[in-house]
C-alpha cells in the first residue's frame, strides 16, 4: 500500500460520508487521480481474495468490513503497484527538474512531472523552495523564464549530490529519463568504469548507483553551460582523479569549464572504494596517510593488540578515510549508507567511543569535526579491517542486460532478473549495438541472442517461465561460484535412498534443485503464482477482429483504439509506438505472429491495460514481417506483469492456437480461446 491510498482510506475511515469532490479538495489530487489509487488497490484485494472498495449511487465509498478489520495488516505490506512520491519525495523531484532544466520550467512543467494537481503543484515548489534555502539558493519565478534555482552554482552541484544520496528514487533510471538529459546512461557508466581502470579499484555498489545518478545530471548541466567558471570552492586539481578524468573526457565530445571537471573529480573523490587493486601511492595522500600512521599507532598503544602486515592495513584504512576527508571537506553528505554492504556480523560497534579520540588530529586538519554517521561508518571499518580477510564480503559482479525486443521488454527483463539474483549489480540494459560499445563495462551478460563477445553470457527467452527462472539461477549461481547446492542434492539423495525406493532418480535430483534454489534467496520466485495474469488486463471488449486489408499503421492506431477509449493511453503513446515501428531495427515482436506496441509512461500511459487486436489479412509491416496479431501494452509499473507477458508469449509461440484464433468468427470467441490458456 503506498502512501496515497493510504491517507485515502484513512480520511475515508474517519468520514464515511466523504465524496470524491471533498477528498479532491482535501488532499489536492484530481478524481481521476483518486479513482486510479482505489481501483489499483481494488485490485490488491482482488488477489488477496477480499472485498473490494464500492460506491454507491449517490456517490458514497463502501469500505468492507474486512479492510476495517486487516487495514493495519494491509498498511503494513507495501504492495501496491503504483509508486506514489511522498510531498518530501516530490519537493525533491522539483528540485531535480530545476537542476536539468535550466532553459524555462513552468507550473504546467511540474505539474506533469508529479502528476499532481496544480495546488499541490505549487505547495510542493513551496516545500522545495525551503529545502533550497538550507544550501543558500532561492526558487525564483517570471513569466518570460519561468521556475530558476538561483544561487552560487558549487551550491546547486552540492544540493544535487545529497538529493541523490537522500532520496533514492532518483538512481532508478526511469526517473532520470523523464528530464531527457543529454548524456546517456552508457556513457555514464563508461565513464565510471575507465575511472575505476585508471586507478586500480573497484566504487563500491552503492557508489557505483549515486555515480550514476548524480553524474548525468552534472555533466548534461555542465555541457548546457560551459560559460560557467570561478564556482568551484576548493581546489582538487593535484588529485590523481582529476589528472585522470582530463584523459578519460578526451574520449567525449563534451565541453566542459574547469570548474565543471574539478565538481567531477569531486564526485568520485568522494565515493567509497569496495577494493583497491593497488599498492601505487600519490604525493597528495601524504599528508593523511602520516595521520592515519599515527592513529594506528594510537590504537595499538590504546588496545594493546598488534597490528600484522600494517602497512597493508593503512592503505585499507586510507582507502575508506580518504573520500570520508573529501565529503566532510565539501559539506557532502553520507546518504543513507548500507552498513550490510561492507559488513555482516560485526562487534567492533565500542570502537565509536575510541574513534572519537583517535580521529581528532585528522579533523584538526580537515578543520572540521566528522559527523556521527561518518564516524560509525569509520569504526565499524576500521574494526572490521582487523578481521580475517576471508571474512570479508565478495563484490557483486556487474551484469548487463541485452535485449532485442524493445524498451518495456527490456526493462521488464532486467527488474525480474534483479529480483531473481540480488547476488548480482545489474547496472543497464542495452541494445546489441550498445552493448558492443560499452562491453568492457560489465563482468557478465544476459541476452536474448548470442553476442560475439568474450563476457561470460547466458542466453535466455526475455519471457520465462517458472521452470525456466530456477533453472537459469541454477546455472548463473553455479558458473559464478556461489552456489553449493550440487553437494547438498548428492547428500539428501543418498539419504532418501536409504530409507525410500526412488524410481526416478532425475526427476528426484531436479526436484530438489528447484526446491534448494527457490529457499537459497529471497527471490520474486514465489511470487510468480499470484501476480495478474493476462486477463486481469485484457478485458473482453479490448479485443478486434477485422477482416479488411489494413497498414502497419492503420492496425497500430486500431488496435490501440479501445485503450484510447478506455482512458488508459493518450494519443501520444500511439505516435511514439509508431515511430518507433518505423525506425529501423525495431524489435517489439513476440513470436512471428504477433507485434507488441508500448512505450514508457512519459509517452502517454495513463493506467494498465492490454488490447488485442486479429486481423485475418496479413499486415505487412517495414521489416518484412506478415503479422496477423497486435497487443499494444500499456503497462505503468513493470513489476507485477511477468505473468500476464509470459502468458501472451505463451500465445504467440502457440502456432495451433493462432490458426484457431484466425478462424474465430467473433471477438467473443477469441477472448472464450485466449482465456482457456490463462
Amino acid at each position: 500500500m503506498n502512501e496515497r491510498i493510504r491517507t485515502i482510506l484513512t480520511l475515508l475511515i474517519k468520514n464515511p460520508n466523504m465524496k470524491i469532490g471533498q477528498l479532491t479538495e482535501e488532499l489536492g489530487l484530481t478524481k481521476r487521480q483518486i479513482n486510479y489509487s482505489i481501483n489499483q488497490f481494488n485490485q490488491e484485494l482482488e488477489l488477496q481474495g477480499l472485498p473490494i472498495i464500492e460506491r454507491n449511487h449517490v456517490g458514497d465509498f463502501l469500505i468492507p468490513l474486512a479492510i476495517l478489520k486487516n487495514f493495519d495488516s494491509l498498511v503494513g505490506q507495501q504492495q501496491l503497484t503504483e509508486t506514489t512520491l511522498n510531498e518530501n519525495e516530490r519537493s525533491a523531484l522539483v528540485l531535480f527538474s530545476l537542476i536539468a532544466n535550466t532553459d524555462y520550467v513552468s507550473l504546467q512543467h511540474v505539474i506533469d512531472y508529479l502528476e499532481v494537481s496544480k495546488n499541490t503543484a505549487s505547495e510542493d515548489i513551496k516545500r522545495a523552495g525551503w529545502l533550497a534555502e538550507k544550501y543558500q539558493l532561492t526558487i525564483q519565478y517570471d513569466r518570460v523564464n519561468g521556475y530558476q534555482l538561483k544561487g552560487s552554482e558549487h551550491r546547486i552541484l552540492q544540493l544535487l549530490s545529497d538529493l541523490v544520496k537522500h532520496y533514492n528514487f532518483i538512481q532508478k533510471e526511469e526517473y532520470r529519463d523523464q528530464f531527457q538529459l543529454s548524456i546517456t546512461e552508457n556513457e555514464v557508466i563508461h565513464l565510471i568504469h575507465g575511472m575505476e581502470q585508471l586507478l586500480h579499484l573497484s566504487y563500491s555498489d552503492e557508489s557505483i548507483d549515486y555515480l550514476q545518478a548524480t553524474l548525468r545530471f552534472l555533466l548534461h548541466r555542465g555541457v548546457k553551460s560551459p560559460a560557467k567558471t570561478n564556482f568551484f570552492e576548493g581546489n582538487v586539481k593535484d588529485t590523481p582523479e582529476y589528472k585522470l578524468l582530463l584523459i578519460l573526457l578526451s574520449e567525449f565530445e563534451w565541453r566542459l569549464a574547469t570548474d565543471y571537471l574539478e565538481w567531477l573529480s569531486l564526485l568520485f573523490l568522494s565515493s567509497n572504494i569496495f577494493e583497491k587493486k593497488t599498492t601505487q601511492e600519490y604525493d597528495s595522500d601524504i599528508k593523511l596517510k602520516s595521520l592515519i600512521a599515527a592513529m594506528v599507532s594510537k590504537f595499538e598503544e590504546q588496545t594493546l593488540i598488534v597490528i600484522e602486515e600494517r602497512q597493508d592495513f593503512q592503505r585499507r584504512i586510507l582507502s575508506h578515510l580518504r573520500p570520508a576527508c573529501f565529503r566532510i571537506s565539501y559539506n557532502l553528505s553520507l546518504g543513507a549508507y548500507s552498513l550490510d554492504n561492507l559488513v555482516q556480523e560485526s562487534s567492533h560497534g565500542i570502537l565509536v567511543e575510541l574513534m572519537k579520540e583517535l580521529i581528532t588530529p585528522i579533523e584538526d586538519w580537515l578543520g572540521k569535526a566528522f559527523p556521527n554517521d561518518e564516524l560509525e561508518l569509520l569504526s565499524y571499518y576500521f574494526g572490521y579491517q582487523l578481521a580475517n580477510d576471508s571474512n570479508l564480503v565478495k563484490q557483486k559482479p556487474r551484469a548487463v542486460v541485452v535485449c532485442r525486443n524493445g524498451v518495456m521488454v527490456s526493462k521488464l527483463m532486467r527488474e525480474n532478473l534483479k529480483s531473481l539474483f540480488p547476488e548480482i549489480h545489474f547496472i543497464a540494459s542495452l541494445s546489441v549495438r550498445d552493448f558492443y560499445q560499452f562491453q568492457e563495462d560489465a563482468d557478465l551478460v544476459f541476452s536474448t541472442t548470442p553476442l560475439d563477445s568474450g563476457l561470460l553470457q547466458f542466453i535466455i527467452n526475455p519471457l520465462m517461465t517458472y521452470k525456466e527462472q530456477i533453472n537459469l539461477r541454477y546455472r548463473v549461481l553455479n558458473e559464478l561460484g556461489f552456489n553449493e547446492i550440487d553437494q547438498a542434492i548428492e547428500d539428501v539423495t543418498k539419504i532418501i535412498q536409504k530409507y525410500a525406493k526412488v524410481t526416478d532418480l532425475v526427476m528426484l535430483k531436479e526436484e530438489l534443485q528447484m526446491f534448494l534454489i527457490k529457499n537459497s534467496h529471497e527471490t520474486s520466485l514465489e511470487n510468480y503464482d499470484v501476480l495478474p495474469s493476462l486477463l486481469h488486463y485484457l478485458q473482453p471488449s479490448a479485443v478486434k477482429l477485422v477482416s479488411e486489408e489494413l497498414t502497419w499503421q492503420s492496425a497500430v492506431e486500431l488496435a490501440c483504439q479501445p485503450l484510447l477509449d478506455k482512458q488508459i493511453i493518450t494519443a501520444d503513446f500511439v505516435a511514439d509506438c509508431i515511430r518507433q515501428i518505423a525506425e529501423t531495427g525495431y524489435a517489439g515482436y513476440l513470436g512471428t505472429e504477433m507485434c507488441i506496441p508500448h512505450t514508457t509512461v512519459e509517452h502517454g500511459v495513463l493506467r494498465d491495460g492490454v488490447s488485442f487486436l486479429v486481423s485475418q489479412k496479413a499486415i505487412v509491416f517495414p521489416n518484412g514481417r506478415r503479422l496477423h496479431l497486435i497487443a499494444p501494452l500499456a503497462f505503468f509499473d513493470l513489476t507485477k506483469h511477468l505473468r500476464a507477458i509470459n502468458q501472451l508469449a505463451q500465445i504467440a509461440d502457440n502456432q495451433e492456437l493462432i490458426q484457431t484464433i484466425l478462424t474465430a468468427k467473433d471477438e467473443k470467441t477469441i477472448y472464450q480461446l485466449i482465456r482457456q490458456i490463462t
